[in-house]
């Protein structure tokens, strides 16, 4: 069979992502998280915290403060996601010369009392039908 379009690769276990909605879809199965900030390699800070925000916005920077991250894959030049043997999933976010390590923890206590988690792509990189949220019910109220 011959397919006449490119075909998008299929990434599993392991992978490299360059295209923000993509990168975006990999950091929407965290909610807490273990972390390590380096910059040419020297350990900068390590710490837990819960992804509150993601996003792909040319203007906001990723931060994180109060055991919370709001993350901002326009800040990072690409992702790597590396799968153990144990079905543990690592996920390297990569900017000249640093790099943010978030290993996805499963630890409801740390995100007990957090907000809800928010999935935000801003209209100006991707369509308005484009903006995700983990919130299942409806706002009718």
């Amino acid at each position: 069979m011959h397919v006449s379009r490119s075909l998008p690769p299929l990434l599993v276990g392991d992978g490299t992502l360059t295209n923000p909605r993509d990168m975006v879809r990999a950091l929407e199965t965290v909610e807490t998280f273990a972390y390590a900030y380096r910059v040419d390699g020297e350990l900068i800070a390590e710490g837990k915290a819960t992804l509150v925000r993601i996003m792909a916005d040319e203007e906001s920077a990723s931060v994180l403060v109060n055991g919370c991250m709001f993350l901002n894959v326009a800040s990072f030049q690409y992702l790597n996601f590396h799968t153990d043997a144990e079905g543990q999933s690592r996920i390297e976010l990569f900017v000249e010369g640093a790099a943010l390590e978030v290993t996805p923890l499963d630890e409801p206590e740390i995100r007990g009392n957090q907000r809800q988690v928010i999935r935000l792509m801003e209209e100006s990189v991707f369509d308005a039908s484009s903006i995700v949220s983990l919130d299942d019910e409806d706002d009718e109220d």
